[in-house]
């Protein structure tokens, strides 16, 4: 019941089921998927409303400068939207053409390259 609660936060198209009243209130989940780690932090503002920031501190060049991202999403939808684009920019042609040839198939987990694990907390 309470991972439940957890997941709930940070999960798309799920009511929340924490007590938002807290302004302090800490809420995160890593992702681990291909090979590389994400975080998403609830930003819960004063009014009570919240926001969603994705870190990715995997380098990239931007400009020049290597630098890791922070993508701040202002609601639940566009948080589902960065994590769909996210995932799919990381499928190589290979991966593609795997996922359109295969249904999901539970015994199939560990070489389907749609797999991650998810870790979320709440303090």
């Amino acid at each position: 019941e309470k991972m439940k609660k957890k997941v709930a936060v940070v999960a798309p198209n799920t009511t929340s089921t924490t007590n938002t009243s807290k302004v302090a209130q800490k809420v995160a989940a890593t992702l681990f998927f291909h090979e590389h780690v994400v975080s998403i932090v609830k930003v819960v503002l004063s009014n009570g409303t919240s926001w969603f920031d994705i870190v990715d501190s995997l380098p990239r060049r931007q400009t020049g400068v290597m630098g890791a991202t922070r993508t701040r999403c202002k609601d639940r939808d566009s948080l589902r939207t960065v994590l769909f684009w996210y995932a799919s920019n990381k499928f190589s042609q290979t991966d593609v053409q795997y996922i359109d040839s295969n249904e999901w198939d539970d015994t199939m987990c560990d070489l389907d390259p749609r797999v991650f694990q998810a870790f979320a907390w709440q303090e």
